[in-house]
């Protein structure tokens, strides 16, 4: 069996010694992880970063396990990691990534770097609670609009969004805690879309539930586990399509209990109210690139692109649909949006992700596949499962629409 190296014509930089080198690896792997990185961009990372370094790589990702072997196959070490699934964190990869090039263009030492990625593990965050707080009531008041929502949904769903982020955050500070923040978020939200229709009747109450859970659903997730089935990463695809389908079940069983708890309540008028003008439209994009700046921890200094990068996903994607039908038509948007992305980081030299994410987060199909399981836990087989095929033909377009996008403008190497 033979082991492939990358062989690249740039020298290797001068280190401390190989254990720096080996560490260093392992540091860049978890930071990678860390801040989102899914199993094929971790291990061509990871693969040319050790081919500069003059080591030889294989790597084994999963969503909570990354493990990395160094060296000749008779003389291996491996290092294995035990992490929670990473997140995206736009301003902090790009950091990672100018600290990793500092380290191959011989400006930093293996040690120094290895320094700099622990030190960029506990930079706190750049947005406290309030701004969270206003980014989940921001993007849900925007998801209201995008589901047709009338001013009410949209001032319900903005209520709800904030409170389910400020319940978000604080369950997150403790891990044994985690494990039922999105159960109780759908609860909270069934219960507080109740509430708020028997205050100031007629809502459509059931806009408001799905607009106030939009941040949490794993539409990303789910897209990002197909990406990597598609590029032969079956385990870690796998497992994490498993984690979005059990997060989607979780949010879909505490609505399903909210919703158990309502029926034994006064009755309320569920009646949407009447849907605002096209052009409103624009100012949800503004609020979903507000939104994404905060929970995706970029700089206010990349609002301007995030914005761009919305508009550039949704006009898109609507562009698609007139020529493919909606379902399909998200991959041009994806196409585009990948594109962009690729030809941005080439440009700047920065990660492709400052475009791409924001670009791709409001098309991914976290509320079908929610309404499918709201669907399932009300005894409703038949249109749980429609809604579940729609989301993965969504989430499949999207997936097509990246992959086609890397075959134009492949992405930059940032190692």
């Amino acid at each position: 069996m033979t082991q492939g190296v990358i062989r690249v014509d740039e020298p290797k930089p001068p280190t401390d010694n190989k254990a720096d080198a080996e560490i260093f690896l392992v540091e860049c792997a978890r930071t990678l992880h860390r801040f989102g990185a899914p199993a094929h961009v971790l291990e061509a990372e990871l693969m040319r970063t050790g081919s500069r370094l003059g080591l030889a790589v294989q790597i084994f990702s999963l969503p909570t396990y990354p493990a990395i072997s160094i060296g000749p196959l008779d003389r291996q070490r491996t290092f294995h990691l035990r992490v929670d699934p990473g997140f995206i964190q736009l301003s902090s990869r790009d950091t990672m990534h100018a600290i990793q090039r500092q380290v191959l263009e011989g400006d930093l030492t293996c040690a120094q770097g290895t320094r700099a990625f622990r030190e960029l593990h506990l930079r706190p965050n750049d947005f406290g609670l309030l701004w969270q707080m206003l980014a989940y009531g921001l993007s849900a008041a925007a998801a209201a609009r995008f589901f047709s929502g009338g001013i009410r949904e949209i001032m319900a769903s903005a209520i709800l969004g904030m409170m389910i982020g400020t319940l978000v955050v604080l369950l997150n500070m403790r891990r044994d805690r985690a494990a039922v923040t999105e159960f109780i978020a759908g609860i909270l939200a069934t219960m507080g879309a109740w509430m708020i229709a028997w205050i100031v009747p007629p809502i459509g109450t059931n806009i408001v539930v799905l607009a106030s859970i939009v941040s949490l659903l794993p539409g990303y997730t789910l897209t990002t586990s197909l990406t990597e089935v598609a590029t032969r990463n079956l385990a870690s695809g796998g497992s994490r399509f498993v984690g979005a389908a059990m997060t989607l079940l979780a949010l879909g069983f505490g609505v399903a209990i909210g919703d158990k708890i309502v029926e034994h309540l006064p009755a309320i008028q569920n009646i949407v109210s009447e849907p605002l003008l096209p052009w409103t439209i624009l100012p949800a994009a503004f609020s979903i690139a507000f939104a994404m700046l905060i929970l995706l921890q970029a700089k206010i200094r990349d609002s301007f692109i995030i914005l761009c990068a919305v508009l550039l996903g949704l006009y898109g994607a609507r562009f698609g649909a007139v020529l493919v039908g909606p379902q399909l038509g998200v991959c041009i948007g994806a196409f585009l949006v990948s594109l962009t992305g690729n030809i941005f980081s080439h440009v700047t030299k920065r990660s492709p992700n400052m475009v791409i994410a924001p670009g791709l987060i409001p098309l991914v199909p976290g509320s079908l596949g929610m309404r499918g399981a709201s669907a399932l836990f009300h005894n409703d087989a038949a249109s749980g499962a429609s809604w579940a095929i729609a989301a993965l033909v969504v989430a499949g377009s999207l997936v097509a629409g990246l992959l086609a996008a890397n075959v134009f403008v492949p992405p930059r190497r940032t190692a």
